[in-house]
């Protein structure tokens, strides 16, 4: 890939966008970040290490984060507060492909899923992880293997991640997985791209765990989310030739068809 930017040009737009970010409001996210991924609640010094920060500053911003609900102190450590689940509600409420996706994980429910203990969902990508924004599954599906609104799973390992992967230009696919990664997945991701945006995933974003996805393509072409089906065991369906590949696929243009 070739262009026209020199180096100075791009140094310069380098410059210019670190100064138009607010550090302040950086560090805020940062640490609504990490408190994002913390596994239990975290107090300001494990904060302060985890992001590199002085304490007196993180105390500040969780502070001011704390007026807003945003985060919640109980008896000295931090963890995400109630008006985070609005924020995310508000975003979730507005997402078209969301809206548009929905009839038809509940036709595979009533469908293709029917009788099978496997789940439907729709991901979209967040950075280098693919979030689920909404999922269906069946009475036989243990609710064990029920994936939460809001669960995360890296782009390259998984069915959803990698039919998105595929569609992204060079420099996004490198930015999100690393030079080394993306030439790596390379050869799976032509796969993809050769199934018509269907990936597939063995057990390596879960343990014991397949998916089959199919990516959801705007009318230009961009890659919005993945819709898929996962379980303990897909049998012949975990295939891009499958039925339910096909199904998907279909799903998946259709929706895409009414996303500009």
């Amino acid at each position: 890939m070739t262009s026209d930017t020199s180096t100075g040009d791009t140094s310069d737009i380098a410059t210019a966008s670190r100064r138009s970010v607010v550090q302040s409001v950086s560090r805020a996210f940062d640490l609504l970040n990490l408190l994002r991924d913390a596994t239990a609640p975290m107090s300001v010094q494990e904060i302060a290490r985890s992001a590199e920060l002085d304490r007196t500053v993180v105390h500040r911003l969780l502070r001011t984060l704390q007026q807003q609900d945003i985060v919640l102190e109980e008896r000295g450590l931090f963890r995400l507060g109630p008006a985070s689940i609005l924020l995310a509600n508000s975003y979730l409420d507005n997402l078209l492909v969301r809206r548009l996706a929905l009839p038809y994980m509940v036709e595979l429910q009533s469908g293709d899923i029917a009788d099978r203990p496997w789940t439907a969902t729709l991901s979209v990508a967040v950075g280098a992880v693919s979030a689920v924004i909404e999922r269906i599954w069946t009475p036989t599906t243990p609710l064990d293997l029920v994936l939460s609104v809001g669960d995360t799973f890296a782009m390259d390992t998984t069915a959803t991640g990698r039919s998105m992967l595929a569609f992204y230009p060079d420099a996004r696919l490198v930015e999100t997985v690393g030079a080394a990664r993306a030439a790596e997945l390379e050869p799976v991701l032509e796969g993809v791209r050769a199934a018509g945006g269907v990936g597939v995933s063995r057990e390596e974003a879960v343990p014991g765990v397949q998916a089959i996805a199919a990516v959801i393509l705007s009318r230009r072409q961009l890659p919005i989310a993945s819709v898929s089906v996962s379980g303990v065991d897909l049998g012949e369906q975990i295939d891009t030739s499958s039925p339910l590949a096909s199904t998907l696929r279909r799903a998946a243009g259709a929706i895409g068809q009414m996303i500009p």
